[in-house]
């Protein structure tokens, strides 16, 4: 039986994305800080290791691996980015990815494929106007000096800790998650709350670029690419083709809910409740992005639309 490694596999994407494969019958490891978290979340069912372990025997997991997708981060949205938060959630991604590049490159071409997970911040903000900005694809140009945002910053340095692995013939895959929609958790679990109370509604102008993905679209996205041969390398948005404005966004959730969407939030109201940086990267701002290779590549999406995501979301 093949062995999937799945670095940081206990937040939202990463307990979703075990379960499916378990259905499947795979082997999973899954790497993370505490052991016991990690096998009381899982009954048992998959085998546990901790960073260290990693670091230590980390070659003869890997080299007898199907692949290792690294999801280990901070969550973004947590606390307030202040300076020491801002340093915790870049160290977060920064020295898991740099230990797994590290284990890989050391097979070198014998190392199996290492997928990364990405956000779609490394782009930059768009510009909001009222017709959505141009779509942004994985051949876009990303400049760092134009687009200083933290986030930017962050999805780069992301990446570019994967160059090693990259660098000593390893397959690699740089996934670039837009927000992603599912049951019980990610950011629905956090936007859903005022509407629930009536008191849903547009964050600022409403006019920002959303791009986001169905987490079983996602899974479906990560399947599709490992069965490519060869495998796609490189950066990879896995977005849904439907990027809707943030006003959309507010009426379709609303409209799943059954509750209104008529109460918005001024930019002004966002930035005192979340600080003026982290409010303008993840709320006020966005993104037109587009998956354009895994659409090149043949892929179709179970759930195109935001009305179809949604509404499998809360059915029933």
């Amino acid at each position: 039986m093949s062995t999937r490694i799945v670095a940081g596999g206990t937040g939202f994407i990463g307990r979703y994305l075990v379960e499916h494969w378990l259905k499947q019958n795979k082997k999973i490891i899954v790497v993370g800080r505490d052991k016991t978290k990690i096998d009381r979340l899982f009954l048992g069912r998959v085998e546990s290791i901790t960073w260290d372990h990693l670091q230590e025997r980390g070659a003869d997991w890997v080299r007898n691996s199907e692949f290792i997708l690294n999801l280990a981060g901070s969550n973004i949205s947590a606390h307030r980015w202040t300076p020491g938060e801002k340093f915790s959630l870049l160290r977060s991604r920064m020295e898991t990815t740099n230990l797994i590049s590290k284990v890989c490159s050391a097979l070198g071409h014998q190392s199996p494929p290492f997928l990364c997970a990405g956000g779609i911040g490394v782009y930059g903000l768009q510009r909001t106007s009222q017709d959505l900005p141009p779509r942004l694809t994985e051949a876009s140009e990303i400049h760092l000096d134009q687009h200083p945002e933290f986030l930017a910053k962050i999805g780069h340095d992301w990446e570019q800790a994967t160059e090693l692995a990259k660098a000593s013939g390893v397959p690699v895959v740089n996934l670039r998650f837009g927000v992603v929609l599912g049951k019980n958790g990610g950011a629905l679990k956090k936007m859903q709350r005022p509407f629930q109370l009536g008191l849903g509604g547009p964050l600022g102008s409403g006019n920002q670029a959303y791009s986001w993905v169905h987490l079983h679209d996602l899974a479906r996205a990560i399947d599709f690419i490992l069965t490519q041969q060869p495998i796609m390398q490189g950066p990879i948005n896995i977005v849904a083709p439907q990027c809707v404005a943030q006003r959309e966004f507010a009426l379709q959730l609303g409209k799943a809910l059954h509750r209104p969407a008529r109460l918005p939030m001024p930019g002004f109201m966002a930035k005192l409740l979340f600080g003026s940086e982290m409010a303008e990267e993840l709320l006020l701002n966005g993104q037109h992005v587009y998956p354009e290779r895994l659409l090149q590549a043949g892929f179709t999406f179970q759930y195109p639309t935001l009305e179809q995501a949604l509404a499998e979301i809360y059915k029933g």
